[in-house]
C-alpha cells in the first residue's frame, strides 16, 4: 500500500481503490481500539464505519501534509469520548472490570500473546487492593460516586461534607489510583477517560 502524504493526496483526488484500501488496511486496528473505549463490538463498528465515511464525505478538506492515520484515529477516539460522555458514571465504573478484561483480550489477539487466568486476576486484585489502600473518607465517597452512582449532593449531604469536598477526595482519589496503577497502561487509560 502507498504511504503518508500520497493516500491523503489520492483520497483527497476522490481515489476510491486507495481509500478502500486504507480502510481495509485500518479497519481492524481502529475496531480494536474503539472497543477498547466501548467495551461493545457493535457500537465500536458503527463509530469506526462513521469515522471512515467523514473522511471520505469530507475528503475536500483533508491537509495532505497532515497524517491521515493520525486524523482517522483521532476521529475513531473523539467520537468514543462522546459515546462514552452519554452513559452515566456508574454505570461506566460497573463495567470497569469487564472493560479490562476486554482489552486485556484484544491487545492478546493483536499481539499473538497467551495469558492464564490467573495473570488476568491479578490485574482484577491490583484495581481493588488499589481501591481498597485509599484513605477511609475518600475511598468512602469514591465508592459512593462511582459504584453506587450518587451525586455530588447527594453524598454531601449523607456524608456532612460539602459538595467542594466531594469533589476534592474524588480528585485526590484519582490522582492516588492513577499513581498506583501507572505499570498498569491499561488502568490508566481506563481510568483516565471513564473515573471523572
Amino acid at each position: 500500500m502507498i504511504t503518508g502524504k500520497k493516500i491523503a493526496q489520492e483520497i483527497r483526488f476522490g481515489n476510491l481503490d486507495v481509500f478502500q484500501e486504507f480502510y481495509q488496511c485500518y479497519f481492524k486496528r481502529l475496531h480494536n481500539y474503539a472497543v477498547l473505549f466501548t467495551n461493545k463490538t457493535d457500537i465500536a463498528e458503527d463509530i469506526v464505519q462513521e469515522a471512515f465515511f467523514k473522511i471520505w464525505d469530507k475528503r475536500d478538506n483533508i491537509d495532505c501534509n497532515q497524517s491521515i492515520t493520525g486524523l482517522i484515529y483521532k476521529t475513531v477516539r473523539n467520537s468514543c469520548i462522546n459515546s462514552l460522555q452519554k452513559q452515566k458514571t456508574h454505570q461506566k465504573f460497573v463495567n470497569f472490570a469487564l472493560q479490562f478484561e476486554a482489552i486485556d483480550n484484544l491487545y492478546k489477539i493483536d499481539f499473538d500473546v497467551e495469558s492464564t487466568e490467573q495473570e488476568d486476576q491479578s490485574i482484577y486484585a491490583e484495581i481493588q487492593k488499589a481501591i481498597d489502600q485509599l484513605p477511609e473518607k475518600r475511598r468512602e465517597v469514591f465508592v459512593l460516586s462511582k459504584l453506587d452512582g450518587q451525586s455530588h449532593a447527594e453524598i454531601a449531604k449523607n456524608l456532612e461534607i460539602t459538595p467542594k469536598g466531594v469533589e476534592r477526595h474524588i480528585t485526590l482519589a484519582n490522582k492516588n489510583l492513577k499513581t498506583k496503577l501507572k505499570h498498569l497502561k491499561t488502568a490508566i487509560l481506563i481510568l483516565t477517560l471513564c473515573i471523572v
